[in-house]
């Protein structure tokens, strides 16, 4: 099928016509752009996320509204790091990843500031669990994971299973939980943002999916 063809555009929808004016931070025509979904704003930690290079340019990442979102977030690429690498990323501080293993501790259940780091992974389930596993210096900070199960919205791609979040659903629930345990509420309010934003971003792609197609039905 070529891809200038009405067939191809039809399957595609707006993201085939490559000559479109493009934003190159979520990688969508310009006039799809959501990059202005949320307004930004500083977290109570840090937040570095380490991205698969297959998400980069996928416009349905959540991590690139993630980073434009939150300012005191930076994106690491890669796969595989060298020795010392993440940890000069972190730059110091207290440090949790985000992921479930068998001591995780509830995000409820730590102190996260200014100087703390929390580590997301973005990628497929597949993706983030070979980037953990190649990368031994992740294993050696503390995990976070959450004690109840939550559910997702990301209803344009299909997730393994119900409680698996994306990655901005992911942040948005930890910092949300965590700034509330600790009785900063004004910070929790502020953190529905990302997921206002998000909700925003999965309604706009869905109105390019024929309802009969749409995950959950």
């Amino acid at each position: 099928m070529r891809r200038n063809s009405a067939d191809y555009r039809a399957i595609r929808g707006p993201y085939s016509l490559l000559t479109r004016p493009t934003c190159y931070v979520c990688f969508r025509p310009k006039t799809y752009c959501v990059c202005g979904f949320i307004e930004p704003f500083y977290a109570h930690c840090q937040v570095l996320i380490i991205q698969h290079p297959n998400e980069r340019m996928k416009y349905y990442s959540t991590a690139k509204l993630a980073l434009a979102a939150i300012k005191n977030s930076r994106v690491l690429p890669g796969v595989e790091f060298e020795p010392g690498q993440i940890r000069d990323a972190v730059g110091g501080g207290k440090t949790f990843v985000l992921y479930p293993s068998p001591d995780a501790q509830s995000c409820e259940d730590v102190v996260l500031d200014s100087e703390s780091t929390v580590i997301v992974v973005d990628g497929t389930w597949e993706e983030a669990g070979k980037i953990v596993y190649r990368n031994p210096e992740l294993r050696e900070f503390p995990c976070l994971t959450f004690r109840q199960a939550l559910r997702s919205n990301y209803r344009i791609r299909k997730q393994p299973r119900s409680n698996y979040l994306s990655t901005i659903e992911s942040i948005a629930q930890l910092l949300k939980l965590n700034a509330r345990a600790q009785g900063l509420e004004e910070a929790a309010l502020m953190y529905d943002r990302l997921l206002d934003g998000f909700d925003r971003m999965v309604e706009r792609q869905l109105q390019h999916v024929p309802e009969a197609e749409r995950v959950g039905r």
